[in-house]
């Protein structure tokens, strides 16, 4: 049987691994699903520890730059949304999205996702703090740090 491919979308400025194994294991479990064939992070890159670039860039995650500022504070969303509308809503071998955020700005883009035939597991920090709405409209939701 041929596995399909997954793409892993990780809004890291609202979703933050505490150590490298947690985002193995993500991969890992993503594995679990099929081939992973798209790994994208976004942040604001400038204000992070260069160790969390250094360390996606080593496991084949693109670092997505988004600037953040108070006029500019959903960049990274922004960004997120308008790679997936281009590259993942249409792609047909994508069957399963892992959006790694907490973020109920992605409410449009699940229910966008879902109705090109897709899977869309959400990944937070806090499934009791993540937005009530994205983790309904998702078709699994999971912690970070309790992934199967």
């Amino acid at each position: 049987m041929i596995k399909s491919n997954v793409a892993i979308l990780w809004d890291w400025q609202n979703v933050r691994a505490s150590a490298k194994e947690q985002i193995e294991k993500l991969i890992s479990f993503a594995q679990t699903i099929g081939t992973v064939s798209y790994k994208n992070v976004y942040a604001h890159w400038r204000c992070e520890k260069a160790k969390w670039e250094e360390l996606f860039d080593n496991l084949s995650f693109r670092c997505s730059n988004a600037p953040a500022s108070k006029s500019n504070k959903n960049n990274a969303d922004r960004k997120l949304i308008a790679d997936c509308e281009q590259f993942i809503v249409n792609d047909p071998s994508i069957k399963t999205v892992i959006l790694v955020s907490e973020d109920g700005d992605f409410k449009t883009l699940v229910r966008k996702l879902k109705q090109a035939g897709k899977e869309v597991i959400v990944i937070a920090q806090c499934l009791e703090k993540a937005n009530r709405k994205l983790v309904q409209l998702a078709s699994k939701a999971y912690r970070l740090n309790q992934l199967p």
